[in-house]
């Protein structure tokens, strides 16, 4: 299997068959991302509150950031042994692990544990959505493709703490 983009056609769009579905993907995965950091960003003062945990708020962001280069580390070893693919299912498996521990989390030092878990399941996605991406669209493209991922924030960032806040009133 070949990791090379394909050659581009100089009027080829980033959104031509082949890659469409690929592309729009992975832009929903960043966006999702995006939500996720910036809805818990906006609310964990509530949350330690209510947990009783303001004496670890810290380690709900220090540790996730930790574990997510653990898994960027992870998912590149893994991505050149066997893919992006598995990076990306192991990845997503993870992630959704840390959100079901971290939304059930009934005391702080649980939604701790979950966000380390999804820290290391979101540093594995970072790594394996751009290895992947970077084998499935032609690198002449690429800068689309990263001005859309960027822009994937956007809606994000202006959205996400107001929805969030909402949520936990």
């Amino acid at each position: 299997m070949s990791t090379a983009a394909p050659p581009l056609n100089a009027q080829e769009p980033l959104l031509a068959d082949g890659r469409r579905a690929a592309c729009l993907g992975a832009i929903l995965l960043v966006s999702m991302l995006a939500f996720e950091a910036m809805a818990v960003a906006a609310v964990m003062p509530v949350i330690a509150a209510a947990l009783g945990g303001d004496a670890h708020y810290a380690l709900a962001f220090g540790g996730m950031l930790a574990t997510s280069v653990v898994g960027m580390v992870l998912a590149g070893g893994l991505s050149d042994r066997h893919g992006a693919r598995q990076a990306s299912l192991i990845g997503m498996l993870i992630f959704g692990a840390g959100l079901l521990l971290a939304g059930m989390a009934q005391q702080m030092l649980v939604l701790v544990a979950g966000r380390v878990v999804q820290g290391l399941g979101g540093g594995m996605l970072g790594v394996a959505l751009y290895v992947g991406m970077g084998q499935i669209v032609p690198k002449a493209l690429h800068p689309r493709l990263f001005a859309l991922f960027a822009a994937a924030w956007v809606v994000p960032a202006m959205v996400g703490p107001s929805l969030a806040a909402a949520l936990a009133i």
